[in-house]
């Protein structure tokens, strides 16, 4: 779903807006990227975290979708690599996969099992 229709990027952040109510709607390179500043999870077994995160809803540096974190995890997903996404520095690990055709939600929670 490259070409995702604006009304259905809107609806798509709807859910990530009533999930987590700081999330704001981005543009890169054209496309709708979904920012969810101190986004609360848990990850590394049993630990919480809250750090940015930006949803990318479309194929991005050779993934069919991705989920960038503000920081590493350590001990947690595999191969991380650092990007520069909306004029910000990012890190990402290896996960792929996660296909575009999800529900925004979905395709978050989805990303985040790379580091539970």
């Amino acid at each position: 779903m490259r070409g995702l229709v604006v009304t259905d990027a809107a609806k798509e952040f709807a859910g990530l807006k009533a999930m987590h109510a700081g999330a704001v709607l981005l543009k890169e390179g054209g496309q709708p990227v979904a920012l969810m500043p101190a986004f609360g999870f848990t990850a590394a077994g049993e630990q919480t975290f809250k750090m940015d995160l930006l949803l990318v809803p479309f194929a991005h540096s050779g993934y069919i979708t991705r989920l960038f974190f503000e920081r590493q995890i350590q001990g947690r997903g595999s191969n991380w690599n650092q990007h520069r996404v909306i004029e910000r520095n990012w890190w990402a690990p290896s996960w792929n996969h996660v296909p575009a055709s999800m529900r925004w939600t979905q395709m978050l929670l989805a990303h985040l099992r790379a580091v539970a």
